[in-house]
């Protein structure tokens, strides 16, 4: 077997530059690593892949310092047609299913198995090599052809219609170094402007410019000038104290050094088609139609998900990749814009926060308003700020509202695990982001609505039919618990009140897993029953939850302390019925001739939770199953 970062196939193209190096094994690393990719391709010029390299670099470095737990050393190798980077782990023993073996790759809902999917969808090739010390994830992306020729060209027009200049242009050339300091000033800057090159050089620009300040837009000059690329207007005022009209372009390099400086073309705001950036021109194929480039496609990659659990997958990817953050979530908004859910996270415990619900407005003032784009700098100050990161070490983070027309359809954040990652900046960066796809991630919630509420309403003509079958109160109640599970919920119990003066009395227990339902059955028989409370809806109840938590706790320690008694449930069983009540568990009203004549109670597993539409649904069967009894 080779070594670690050495070519073990024939490759045509020749290596012509390598960058390395190595993340030990901490969560911080896999943002550590994400920087080392997208700046070593960047200097390269390739910056038509660093998305996806820094995508798949993300996933492959998480399995190495995260599921596999040891160091990672991360290749880039360049050639002339693309880039191959290699991702080694010291952890051979951990084999990897290869394509085409017939072996599932994982799923895409599992952290440790969407990195090979990735690398199936978006590499050129890739594969995995194996030493007794290693193991190598290596991934090829290959740079896309360019047209030769031209890159852009205008048709041929009438001197009358061209751009007016004067006689001699003059294109200022200005450098600004690392500080916003002038370090250097042409002899054209000195005409346009009136200042003699050594009364600007090392003075800051913002003494000479005047910006333009946007209502609802906080990015200065100083910020402007550290972007990657930047074109616009602006003024810079001259010696004699007049303002001086500029269209500028910004361009942000770096020397051999690695030391990074702003170089800016600066020409009369009336000269500016000779600098002017033109319009981007229809992308086109061989052969194809001329077809404009999507800025959703840009963002979100091509093809794009057909699916929405999967496009809202990819949305925070992105998102986390592009603000280079530990975290990202994404969240939907109910139908009357009250409440967010919960649809899709990277970098948080996905299974305990999906289909948790947040309110829109968090509090008072703008910045409690997912409506906004909100900055935290230290979610330690502000603790609650952000209740989906709570207890996650995440420490700053970002969001920006998602819109159509006005109307709020969800919410985006990024977060990082240390404070003061975020500005205004990246809420803009983020925010335009957001409405690139907003439009998208709704037609496809329109979308997947629509398809459960075909499936709701196939299952409620069938729940009709087969309650309309008998006027008996107690087959009715037992049909009612058995469509719900697995239909609506993991487990269901069904309290039934036969006076006034009764207290409920649970008649009927069930499990998806059959084995559930006797340790399910003595649990709910521990614990008083829930309040037949006569308000319509799902209200949540904590007692099982609660109580099996209890349970649980109670029998480790008498485990833990060594207790001769046996403990007649045995630990397996109590945790196991923990683990099946842990979750959201919601109580439904069976109301009949205006009196609660029993109560529906509907469970989830650990840390999940109901989605809205299957309570609306659980909410009608338990008013169809309360009318036989009328």
């Amino acid at each position: 077997m080779a070594e670690p970062g050495v070519e073990t196939r024939t490759r045509s193209s020749v290596i012509t530059a390598r960058a390395a190096a190595s993340f030990d094994p901490v969560g911080r690393s896999v943002a550590t690593a994400r920087a080392f990719v997208r700046d070593t391709l960047q200097g390269w010029g390739y910056s038509d892949v660093v998305d996806d390299a820094v995508v798949l670099t993300s996933e492959l470095v998480t399995n190495a310092v995260i599921h596999a737990g040891t160091s990672a050393d991360v290749l880039c190798l360049r050639t002339e047609g693309g880039v191959r980077v290699e991702v080694s782990d010291r952890y051979p023993e951990r084999e990897i299913p290869m394509q085409g073996t017939g072996l599932s790759l994982g799923s895409p809902d599992r952290e440790n198995g969407r990195g090979l999917l990735l690398c199936a969808a978006l590499a050129s090739r890739w594969g995995v090599d194996y030493t007794p010390t290693h193991k190598q994830v290596w991934f090829q992306l290959d740079l896309p052809d360019r047209p030769v020729g031209a890159r852009s060209a205008g048709p041929v027009i009438p001197n009358a219609l061209l751009p007016v200049t004067d006689e001699r242009v003059r294109v200022a050339v200005v450098q600004i170094d690392r500080t916003g300091a002038v370090s250097t000033w042409n002899e054209d800057a000195e005409h346009l402007f009136g200042y003699p090159a050594d009364q600007v050089i090392g003075k800051p620009l913002t003494d000479f410019a005047a910006w333009p300040h946007t209502p609802g837009i906080g990015t200065g000059i100083a910020e402007a000038l550290l972007l990657s690329r930047w074109e616009g207007s602006y003024g810079i005022r001259g010696s004699d104290g007049r303002v001086i009209p500029v269209y500028a372009s910004h361009l942000r390099v770096r020397d051999t050094e690695g030391e990074p400086s702003t170089v800016c073309l600066l020409v009369r705001d009336d000269e500016r088609a000779v600098i002017q950036s033109p319009q981007r021109a229809p992308v086109t194929e061989a052969g194809a139609e001329s077809r404009t480039v999507d800025p959703f496609e840009v963002f979100i990659g091509s093809p794009a998900p057909e699916d929405l659990d999967g496009l809202l997958q990819r949305t925070v990817e992105r998102a986390r990749d592009m603000l280079e953050g530990d975290s990202a979530f994404l969240l939907l908004a109910t139908d009357d814009e009250t409440e967010l859910e919960v649809r899709a996270t990277t970098g948080l415990p996905s299974a305990r926060q999906r289909f948790a619900r947040v309110p829109v407005e968090a509090g008072t003032g703008r910045y409690g308003s997912a409506r906004m784009p909100a900055v935290h700098e230290d979610l330690v100050i502000v603790p609650g700020a952000v209740p989906l990161l709570n207890g996650t070490g995440m420490r700053s983070v970002v969001t920006v509202p998602l819109k159509v027309e006005g109307r709020l359809t969800g919410s985006l954040g990024v977060a990082a695990e240390s404070a003061g990652r975020y500005s205004n900046e990246e809420a803009l960066r983020l925010q335009f982001a957001a409405d690139r796809i907003a439009l998208a991630v709704e037609s496809a919630r329109l979308g997947e609505l629509e398809r459960l509420r075909r499936g709701s309403l196939s299952f409620l003509v069938e729940a009709s039919d087969l309650l309309a079958g008998t006027l008996d109160r107690d087959q009715t109640l037992a049909l009612m618990a058995q469509m719900t599970v697995p239909t609506l919920a993991t487990w269901c119990a069904v309290y039934t009140i036969a006076d006034q003066a009764s207290d409920p009395y649970l008649s009927y227990v069930l499990h998806e897993d059959e084995e559930r339902i006797d340790g399910l059955k003595a649990l709910l028989s521990t614990i008083d029953p829930p309040e037949p409370v006569p308000t319509p809806g799902a209200r949540v109840w904590t007692g099982p939850a609660d109580a099996a938590h209890q349970a649980a706790l109670r029998t480790s320690m008498r485990e833990l302390g060594g207790a001769s008694t046996p403990v007649s449930s045995g630990i397996g069983t109590t945790l196991a019925t923990a683990a099946a009540v842990g979750g959201e568990t919601v109580v439904l009203p069976l109301v009949a001739r205006n009196r609660v004549i029993g109560m529906l109670t509907l469970g989830k597993p650990s840390d999940d939770h109901f989605r809205q539409e299957i309570l609306e649904l659980a909410e009608d069967l338990s008013r169809r199953a309360a009318l036989p009894t009328r």
